[in-house]
């Protein structure tokens, strides 16, 4: 049985075709997000931190074509072509790491045999475990980074990635908030839809923000009782 959400990447110049794929990504029940890219070279910019482990792929792009992008695509990463091009969509399976093609325009039944043909053949990455509770691995770009928890202050959400703030450095990574929400010891606490804090590392809270190293993290109102209670038991 699969039960491990796929990691996708949509590159698609039509913003439109975009939010639906990522609107079908999120109804489906099997991707853990979806990021969008409008350019080939931003996608291969993107795949280089090694996260992804799905690709919608448009064919004709701005700065490229889909067959540019596979030639140039070093990783195995099952790809979906997205495509009103029927001639490329048959030719499309020359290429080992293409599952299937959605034809324009794009339909949710479609979609979901598309994604069950690439779980038919999917095979999950061995999880990596952390050498130790206060040490986690990430990607930043193509450097695996070893942070140390008890040094962060704080992550923030940027956009398609996370900011692991240290009192003396940040490092960018392809993770959610919502995925590490799991990952992370007690210590740490969602505060806000874009803030992670390191309780451990709060100098004093107002009614509103929490103040760390004199830096200012906004409290979201539905956070504010789960906090209060934290608080309440360290």
């Amino acid at each position: 049985m699969f039960k491990m959400g796929f990691r996708s990447l949509v590159i698609d110049d039509d913003p439109l075709i975009g939010d639906l794929i990522k609107h079908f990504c999120t109804k489906s029940g099997l991707v853990d997000y979806c990021i969008l890219s409008a350019t080939a070279s931003d996608g291969l910019r993107l795949m280089a931190g090694g996260e992804i482990n799905l690709i919608f792929l448009d064919y004709n792009l701005p700065d490229m074509n889909g067959q540019a992008f596979l030639e140039l695509k070093k990783s195995k990463v099952p790809v979906i072509m997205v495509t009103s091009n029927p001639e490329f969509a048959v030719r499309s399976y020359e290429y080992t790491d293409v599952v299937d093609y959605l034809p324009k325009p794009l339909s949710y039944d479609r979609f979901l045999k598309a994604l069950q043909r690439v779980i038919a053949g999917y095979v999950p990455e061995p999880e990596q475990v952390p050498s130790s509770q206060d040490t986690i691995f990430t990607k930043d770009g193509i450097k695996n980074v070893r942070i140390k928890l008890s040094e962060v202050l704080y992550i923030k959400s940027e956009d398609n990635y996370v900011s692991f703030v240290l009192p003396d450095s940040q490092t960018l990574s392809l993770y959610t908030l919502k995925d590490l929400e799991s990952k992370l010891p007690r210590s740490f606490k969602r505060v806000h839809r874009s803030y992670i804090i390191n309780m451990e590392k709060i100098d004093f809270i107002t009614a509103d923000e929490i103040s760390i190293r004199d830096r200012k993290i906004p409290i979201g109102e539905k956070y504010k009782d789960d906090l209060e209670s934290s608080l309440n038991t360290l």
